[in-house]
């Protein structure tokens, strides 16, 4: 036996628990580095060869949104924990948006467009765990706004863009082509990308964007202060009312909770404990501070004092709601709206908040110092009126014979030249198809389609824009990502 071959002892030895740890970790970590990540460009469940020119146009009477054409494709989900016990109508009536019950939901079920585990259902069919739920749709994508991405940092470990407003990071939703990763596939080849964080859709500003896992896990963003790899954010915003808080710091550290999934709505309430720090600022110190240090400053010097909420001053409903403010934010945790929510708890709200500045929606405090007066079931229900598919209906509100029935489905008629829509009895009649032909499935879906039997208000290129800016983000002494000061700072 040689010196380098082991001994018989040593071959035939078991591994200790320690050892098969590593090992573990190893070949996961193998298996993470050899993953293609980011945006699938062609799947199983949507139209193939599809490509740039095929997926993106711009109309020429609304240049400044980045469109979609309607394309085929199948929702794939497996069941969450809140499902099991629940039928599938049940699910889908309080899980997923309103639009997708305007079609006769015996009839989806019923030709096969929603299936459990690759089979045919009935509506009350028991969602169990380990069940997968397809769901074939017509998709209509949201417009978003057409604007050229900003790349900061492109080298061989990370990509860095500035975001803009109203596109999504990841496909969700309304969205799967008008987000980041899909757009930096089709138009700038830029894929297998590991995000290391995410913006809310409405947010922009720095977004950063790993090339390996191991540069991946180099940046946590959910790491405790204390901790090597954790970043610290700096965030600008502008709201509404004179902020009160000038060379001083006031710090939120009330805890918030989701209270409506289906929307993603949050409230102070809970027990996940969240802290925020905000600071009024001009445009005019940040443009100093960029000139004079190269990055933002939140905490000049230790010099600012923390102040104590006091909430009998600054109430919501005396502001001036003409005037406004840049206010710095400095968020110690990730929750999801955390900004948002704290500013809606000091009573100053960001200006174009569509969700947390609705004092209509809120109640007349509008949230401030968790003093809700409308309850949780009123305000979701009047946000999914608000943001449903109906409220961007272009309905023609002199023409009394306009309804839609049963389906969901508007039938247009010519008299005169003009278009007129009304509801018929026969359009509730039952259709039966083949669900194992593509092409008859197809051709139901989009005849039925919803979306294509209606004409839609466009959201103007205001409708898509809020004005909260991922400003900056430290992750060591020696790296922070900053990004240029968006255009509406400029107050």
């Amino acid at each position: 036996m040689t010196d380098n071959e082991p001994s018989k002892k040593q071959k035939f030895r078991q591994e200790t628990k320690d050892e098969r740890r590593v090992q573990f970790k190893e070949r996961r970590r193998k298996k993470a580095e050899s993953k293609l990540v980011g945006f699938r460009q062609s799947t199983h469940y949507i139209d193939s060869a599809l490509t740039n020119e095929s997926i993106y146009y711009i109309d020429p009477e609304s240049p400044k949104l980045r469109k979609i054409y309607p394309y085929f494709f199948t929702w794939i989900t497996h069941a969450k924990e809140r499902w099991y016990g629940r039928t599938i109508e049940d699910i889908f009536q309080y899980e997923f948006r309103r639009s997708i019950l305007k079609q006769n939901f015996d009839d989806i079920i019923r030709n096969g467009l929603v299936r459990i585990n690759g089979q045919c259902i009935e509506k009350d069919y028991i969602m169990k765990n380990g069940d997968k739920l397809e769901h074939f749709t017509h998709r209509h994508e949201v417009p978003v706004i057409n604007q050229k991405f900003n790349i900061l940092i492109n080298n061989d470990d990370y990509l860095v863009i500035d975001k803009p407003c109203s596109i999504p990071v990841h496909p969700c939703g309304k969205y799967r082509f008008n987000t980041v990763l899909a757009i930096l596939n089709y138009e700038y080849q830029l894929s297998n990308l590991r995000t290391v964080h995410r913006l809310d859709r409405m947010t922009s500003g720095i977004l950063i964007m790993a090339k390996s896992a191991a540069k991946a896990r180099v940046i946590d963003f959910n790491a405790d202060r204390s901790s090597t790899n954790s970043v610290d954010k700096l965030y600008l915003c502008r709201v509404r009312g004179e902020f009160p808080y000038v060379d001083q710091i006031v710090r939120v550290d009330q805890p918030l909770e989701t209270f409506s999934f289906q929307i993603g709505l949050t409230k102070i309430g809970g027990n996940k404990q969240c802290q925020t720090l905000f600071r009024r600022v001009t445009f005019e110190e940040l443009k100093q501070q960029q000139e004079i240090h190269g990055k933002y400053i939140f905490d000049l010097n230790n010099e600012n004092i923390e102040v104590t909420i006091d909430e009998s001053l600054h109430q919501f409903l005396d502001q001036d709601q003409t005037k406004t403010s840049l206010v710095l934010c400095r968020p110690l945790s990730g929750r999801m709206h955390q900004i948002r929510v704290h500013l809606q708890y000091l009573g100053f709200p960001i200006v174009n908040d569509p969700l947390y500045n609705a004092s209509d929606i809120w109640g007349p405090s509008n949230g401030q110092y968790g003093h809700y007066e409308h309850s949780n079931e009123y305000v979701i229900e009047t946000f999914i009126k608000r943001h449903s598919c109906e409220y961007w209906l272009l309905n023609d509100i002199d023409n009394e014979d306009e309804a839609i029935n049963s389906n969901g489905k508007r039938i247009v008629e010519e008299e005169d030249d003009v278009k007129r829509i009304k509801t018929e009895e026969t359009t509730t009649t039952t259709t039966t198809i083949d669900v194992n032909d593509d092409n008859a499935v197809k051709a139901y879906i989009k005849e039925h389609c919803y979306e294509c039997l209606n004409r839609f208000r466009e959201p103007s290129p205001d409708d898509l824009v809020m004005f909260l800016h991922a400003l900056q983000y430290k992750i060591s002494d020696a790296t922070t990502f900053t990004s240029p000061l968006p255009e509406w700072a400029q107050i």
